[in-house]
């Protein structure tokens, strides 16, 4: 069972003689509250860029997806201006068609070439750079998580032993009280004889 910062704060520990000093363990939870709640924000911190990297990774997924879309559209039109005869001319253009719409493609095609590239590599780079981030988070989360866990217990030892250290008292105040109980009884029969 996990415990929360609101456990930790509001803990009560029984009043006993010889105990620790009740300021000290307060203060030691609430240091320990402290740290559990600023190793929670920062979690929500991290998760929220982790949100933030792959929101960026589906736009530039979606950049992508529309400039292909916009290449092939052009492609398209192209190869449909290649195969169409010029209007109102039965010989056709002045100018060298076939060489410039294979210019115009090629340069299209080039163009595809160089914006997929871009766009894989900026993916990419994303990416690395999310997984780097995560990485970095849950290795920071893990020692954090770590550390806290060892002050938790730390803390659970103290009390084991403040709890230890108060029931040998009340044994042994028990048993002095019980001596001292049977001397008087002693003390009276003795007297009375």
């Amino acid at each position: 069972m996990a415990i929360t910062v609101k456990e930790i704060r509001e803990k009560d520990f029984a009043v006993e003689m010889r105990g620790y000093s009740r300021d000290e363990v307060d203060d030691f939870l609430d240091a320990l509250a402290d740290q559990t709640e600023e190793l929670a924000e920062e979690n929500e911190k991290q998760q929220s860029e982790i949100e933030n990297l792959n929101k960026q990774i589906a736009e530039l997924k979606k950049q992508l997806g529309e400039a292909k879309d916009a290449a092939a559209k052009a492609e398209e039109t192209a190869l449909a201006a290649q195969n169409a005869p010029a209007v109102g001319e039965e010989k056709g253009p002045t100018f060298n068609e076939p060489s410039y719409f294979k210019n115009l493609e090629t340069t299209l095609r080039e163009t595809l070439i160089t914006a997929q590239r871009i766009a894989d590599e900026t993916i990419d780079d994303a990416k690395k750079q999310a997984a780097r981030i995560v990485s970095e988070a849950e290795e920071q989360a893990r020692r954090q998580e770590e550390q806290s866990q060892i002050k938790l217990e730390q803390a659970r030892s103290d009390y084991e032993q403040i709890r230890n250290a108060g029931e040998e008292y009340h044994k042994s105040f028990s048993d002095l009280v019980e001596k001292q109980l049977q001397l008087l009884k002693d003390s009276a029969l003795n007297s009375g004889n």
